[in-house]
C-alpha cells in the first residue's frame, strides 16, 4: 500500500529492519533517530543480527534478532504493524518485507521491490551513506538527514582520556581496504615509544590479524570475543583510533572517539566516518598504499593528539593527501 500525501503516519506500529553489516548500521543511524523521534509516542520494533542486539538496545526501542537468510517464513512470526521499512537493498530483504503484515511496506526501488508490491524510494549512491533512506523519510513526511553525526551511541566525553590510542586493522568483507599490516605494526610501536597505552581491536574473524599485531607490534589486544557493546564503551575511553574504511572505525566515531579512517579503494564521499577524519590514499589503483605513506598518518595523529585537529567535532568530510600534513610528514613528529 503506498503512503498517501496528507496521511499521518506517526505514531504507530513501526518496524524497521537493518543492516547486516556494523559500518552499515552506523551510517543508518541518522535516518533511524529521525524515525524514532517522529514516532516517540508510537511502537517501533528493530530487526537486526543476532551480534548488534546489545548495541542496537542502547537506542532505548523494543529489539528482535533476524537469523541469518530470514525470509517469508520468519516475516510470518513476526507481529503485524502499521509501517515496515528496509534498511537493506537486498532482494532477500524484499522478500521478508513482502511476507510481513504491514500496511505500508517501504523499501528502495530495484531488486523486485516493484513486482512484490512494496513501495519504493530510489536512493542516490552519489551521497554518503547515510542519505540512502532520504526518500524514505520523505515519504513517511519527514526531511531528509542533514549532516549532523548520529547522536544515540555518543557518551558523556571525560574532562581526561587516557594516554591509550586503538589500532583497527581488521576489514571483514574486503582486504583491499586493509592498511598495511605492517604500517599498524609501526604505529604502535611509535606510539608506545611515545608513551601511549596502544591496543588494538578486531573483530572475531580478523582474531589471527589482531594476534599477529599485538606480538608485532608489542601493543594488547582486546578479545576479538567483546561484545559490540562492550567495545563501544572502551572506545568511547579512547583518545584517538586509527583505522581501516570498516564498522569498528565507524563505531569508535559514533561513540564521540576522535577518528581517523585511512581509505584506499573505497571513497570517503561515500563512507566517511561521522565525524572523522579520512587520509586518503590518492591513485590507489595504480599505487596502492604507498600514496599514503605512514609519515602522514603519524602527522595527522601527532596534530589529533597536540589538539590541533579535532575530528570528533568535524561534520564534513576532511581528505588530507599533501599540504601542511605532507610537510609535517617529513619531520616525522609525534607529540602526544
Amino acid at each position: 500500500m503506498p503512503v498517501k500525501r496528507g496521511v499521518r503516519v506517526f505514531p504507530c506500529r513501526l518496524l524497521v529492519d537493518l543492516p547486516n553489516w556494523l559500518g552499515d548500521f552506523v551510517h543508518a543511524l541518522p535516518a533511524l533517530e529521525m524515525l524514532l523521534a517522529a514516532n516517540a509516542q508510537g511502537e517501533t520494533t528493530l530487526l537486526v543480527p543476532a551480534a548488534h542486539v546489545p548495541l542496537a538496545r542502547k537506542l532505548g526501542v523494543a529489539v528482535l534478532p533476524r537469523p541469518e537468510k530470514a525470509g517469508l517464513a520468519f516475516a510470518r512470526t513476526l507481529p503485524a504493524c502499521d509501517v515496515a521499512l528496509s534498511f537493506r537493498h537486498s532482494t532477500r530483504a524484499k522478500l521478508l518485507l513482502f511476507g510481513l503484515r504491514a500496511k505500508v511496506k517501504l523499501a528502495s526501488s530495484g531488486r523486485g521491490a516493484a513486482l512484490l508490491g512494496l513501495t519504493t524510494f530510489a536512493v542516490d549512491r552519489s551521497l554518503h551513506q547515510r542519505h540512502d533512506l532520504d526518500g524514505a523519510l520523505r515519504l513517511l513526511g519527514l526531511p531528509g538527514v542533514d549532516g549532523q553525526p548520529p547522536r544515540s551511541l555518543r557518551q558523556a566525553r571525560r574532562m581526561v582520556r587516557p594516554l591509550r590510542v586503538v589500532l583497527l586493522p581488521g576489514s571483514h568483507r574486503d582486504c583491499r581496504k586493509r592498511y598495511p599490516k605492517e604500517g599498524f605494526a609501526q604505529l604502535a610501536q611509535a606510539f608506545a615509544r611515545r608513551g601511549l597505552e596502544v591496543v588494538a581491536v578486531v573483530g572475531p574473524s580478523d582474531a589471527p590479524l589482531g594476534a599477529w599485531l599485538a606480538g608485532a607490534g608489542g601493543c594488547r589486544l582486546l578479545p576479538p570475543t567483546a561484545g559490540l557493546a562492550e567495545v563501544a564503551g572502551f572506545l568511547a575511553t579512547v583518545r584517538l583510533a586509527i583505522g581501516n574504511d570498516t564498522g569498528l572505525t565507524h563505531l569508535a566515531a559514533a561513540v564521540g572517539c576522535p577518528t581517523i579512517a585511512l581509505f584506499g579503494p573505497t571513497s570517503p564521499g561515500r563512507t566517511a566516518p561521522s565525524p572523522g577524519l579520512a587520509l586518503c590514499a590518492p591513485e590507489f589503483a595504480r599505487r596502492g598504499w604507498e600514496g599514503l605513506p605512514l609519515a602522514t598518518v603519524l602527522a595527522a595523529a601527532s596534530r589529533v593528539l597536540a589538539g590541533d585537529l579535532h575530528p570528533e567535532a568535524n561534520v564534513a568530510i576532511m581528505k588530507i593527501g599533501g599540504g601542511p600534513l605532507a610537510q609535517l610528514a617529513e619531520q616525522g613528529t609525534l607529540n602526544p
